[in-house]
Parts: structure tokens; sequence; C-alpha cells
């Protein structure tokens, strides 16, 4: 009897229990590291530079379970850049211009972020918009966002988004009718103090660049070696490339990734100096690997479904022909 309840007694080492201790905090920490690093890898994302107040507001007005996790940073965001690139103050700006991307009928916010980059940057030529104004793409949807771009004084530039496509889509009329009947022209180029500018229309999911405007982006880049500009700029809706996100052109027609593949060998040939993209929601730098192109894409100005606080670049064309971005964070939100 009272060998079995000698038996049954643990005897208590101390030395045994802080090693034990000591293990088992070693080993949270290491599947802590490995759980961060393995997010970081496969979003691109660091969570811990997320904007806390940012993901908060978001989870706060979903509405329904998909919205709630759609609030959530995914795993398939997008790599993480310094809130702001300022130019050297020894190089000498030749313009600066306000880029925009992805308000999502946040119209609000819109207008906030076009009289704060007034505001703070007096000298603004122009606005470049880089597509989904809308959530759906109504008419009605794409003439509120026209009314703000209006309002602002200032001369723009728009590409449609994929979101810009799909009233008109299900109404099995023509995807960019809708766009074309409130803002015109899907794609168009211009050129200001001797930089040629060539807005593109990659947003349609399904069909990529048409046959038309594949010879005018022929025609287009032509000139370009014909010329002898200080810089091409290029901007479209949907990223030519990203190095962690699969949200590029081709994402849903995979064939589309050649094409993409193509433009990006003919904007090197043409010495293109860099292509501006959205609909990530992410402020990201990078240079595409094979081609050399330095690429950027810009934050959503919208508050929903957004990593990021909402935001806005401003673009300082520099007099080397040089090109510094600027992500700016919209106050007030």
């Amino acid at each position: 009897m009272f060998n079995r309840h000698h038996q049954g007694r643990r005897h208590t080492n101390i030395v045994f229990v802080i090693f034990r201790l000591i293990l088992s905090v070693f080993m949270f920490v290491v599947l802590l590291i490995g759980i961060y690093s393995a997010y970081k890898h496969f979003s691109g994302l660091d969570p811990l530079k997320l904007d806390p107040v940012s993901v908060l507001n978001n989870v706060i007005t979903a509405r329904t379970p998909k919205q709630f996790l759609n609030a959530l940073p995914s795993f398939k965001v997008f790599p993480k850049t310094p809130e702001s690139v300022t130019p050297p103050q020894s190089v000498t700006v030749r313009f600066k211009f306000l880029l925009l991307a992805d308000s999502h009928t946040d119209n609000v916010n819109l207008a906030k972020a076009i009289e704060q980059a007034k505001s703070a940057y007096p000298d603004l030529k122009f606005i470049i918009g880089l597509g989904d104004y809308s959530d759906v793409g109504t008419i009605a949807q794409l003439k509120n966002a026209k009314t703000v771009f209006d309002a602002s004084g200032l001369r723009y530039f728009l590409v449609p988004g994929d979101h810009d496509l799909w009233d008109c889509r299900n109404r099995g009329i023509s995807a960019i009718s809708c766009f074309n009947e409130v803002f015109g022209p899907s794609y168009q180029s211009f050129e200001f103090d001797n930089f040629k500018f060539l807005l593109l229309d990659n947003s349609d999911d399904y069909l990529g660049l048409t046959e038309a405007e594949n010879g005018w982006i022929d025609g287009e880049l032509e000139k370009v070696k014909q010329g002898s500009f200080k810089g091409v700029l290029v901007f479209l809706h949907e990223p030519l490339f990203h190095p962690s996100s699969d949200r590029i052109m081709g994402k849903i027609e995979a064939s589309l990734k050649q094409q993409a593949k193509s433009l990006m060998f003919q904007l090197k040939d043409a010495k293109v100096k860099q292509v501006f993209a959205g609909d990530i929601h992410f402020f990201s730098q990078y240079s595409e690997p094979v081609t050399g192109l330095s690429m950027v894409t810009i934050g959503a100005v919208t508050i929903e479904r957004n990593p990021q606080a909402p935001r806005f670049a401003i673009m300082s064309v520099l007099e080397d022909g040089s090109i510094k971005a600027e992500d700016v964070i919209i106050l007030g939100i």
C-alpha cells in the first residue's frame, strides 16, 4: 500500500522544470518566427508594418462574413516600401503630377486626396488616374467620379480599371462602352515638357489589349524611337509584373501573361523609364527581372479592402529625367 503510493508520486527537479520551460518558450518563438516569415514571404507584406487603423476600419465596416474576411490582410498582398520617397534637394524638379488609383466609389476620399494634393503641392500640373473609379462600372457610378475630377480644376487623364467594365459586360454590350461614354477614349498619349506619357488600357481581364490598341501602341513607340524625348512614362491599370502578387495582367485569362511579356519587351526596347499601375491596393516599387523595367504600383484611395491607409502618390519628374514617387496618406480619414 505504502509502496504503491510512493511510486505514484512525481519527484520535482527544479533544473528539469527550468529546462522544459526554456525549451517551450524557444519552440514557441521559433513557431512565431516561422509563421511571420511564411506570411511575409507569401504575401509580400510585412505584418509588423500594417496600418492598424486602416485594418480596424475595414473590419468594422464589413457587413458580411465575406467582407469581414476581405477586410483582413490576405496572403496575396504586396511588398511594403517606405511611406515616401522624396527627390534629393540637389536635383531640380521639372514638374509634378498627382497619381491616383482605385477609389471604388469612395468619392469622399477621392475629393480629399485631390484637395490635399493641391494644397500641399500647389504646382501640380495634372492628374493621372489608374482605374477602378467605380465598384461595378455603372454609368451613374462613373459619372459620380467624373464630377469629382471635373471639380478639381486640374487637367486629368484616366485609364479604366476592371471594375469599370462590369456593368456594360453584364448587359451584353462592349465592356469598355460605359467608360467611353463617361470619360472618352480608354487609351491615349500626350506630351508635356518634352516627356511622353502613354496611357494604356489593359483593364479587360478576358480580352487584354485589343488588336486596335496594339497597333496604336506600335505606332506610338515608333514615334518615341524617332523622337528626342527626355523620357517616356507608361500608365495602366493592371501591373504587367509583380514580384509577389498574382494580381497581374493574365490573372484570369492566362494567355494574357504572354501579351504582358511581349509588351514589356516593347517598352524596354523603346527605353521607357517607368511603368505605373494600380489594382493591387498597395504602394510598391520594384524592377522586372528580365527586362529591368522600373515599375511602381500605387496604393488605393478607397478605405475598404485596403491593407494600407488610403493614399495617393505625387510624382516628381527631375531635371536629369529620373522620376521619384512620394507615397502620401490621405489625412482626416
